[in-house]
């Protein structure tokens, strides 16, 4: 079986909207053709550090201004394999991704890239983000209670 290695980097995007501290999920198609939230992420380049990846990738996914981005804190690194079923060969996929909490420092309107599936976008409150739980890809409504402190 063919094994590959892959490095990614996530950011956790928030603004304070008044009082309000708010995260950016982007609404995206999965595979199953169904309706699921993720945050902006994507491979690392090979020239790339981890942060200067996630700055990036969320800029490109956004299409919001990277200089507008500031990373507050380094979450975590996690790992998973998964079966790559869509790719020939259906390799498996063996994963580190670098998590990060991201402050966006302006108000412009987050352009979602169709072409990667993406339909929308959605800014929710952290203290509500357990309300769409069952949609949101990985345990992020664990990862923003453990980190609310770093909302800032």
């Amino acid at each position: 079986m063919v094994r590959i290695f892959e490095k990614s980097s996530w950011g956790i995007v928030y603004r304070k909207n008044w009082n309000i501290k708010e995260i950016l999920l982007l609404e995206w198609i999965n595979s199953k053709w169904e309706k699921d939230y993720v945050i902006p992420k994507w491979h690392m380049e090979e020239w790339e550090t981890a942060n200067e990846a996630a700055l990036r990738e969320t800029s490109e996914e956004t299409w919001l201004k990277k200089e507008d981005f500031e990373i507050i804190k380094f979450i975590t690194k996690l790992n998973y394999t998964f079966t790559a079923w869509y790719l020939e060969d259906s390799p498996l996929i063996d994963k580190d991704v670098y998590l990060f909490l991201i402050r966006y420092n302006w108000n412009d309107t987050p352009v979602p890239q169709k072409e990667e599936r993406f339909t929308g976008y959605l800014w929710i409150d952290i203290n509500k983000i357990n309300t769409i739980w069952k949609n949101i890809k990985f345990d992020l409504v664990s990862i923003v209670n453990n980190n609310k402190t770093y909302f800032i």
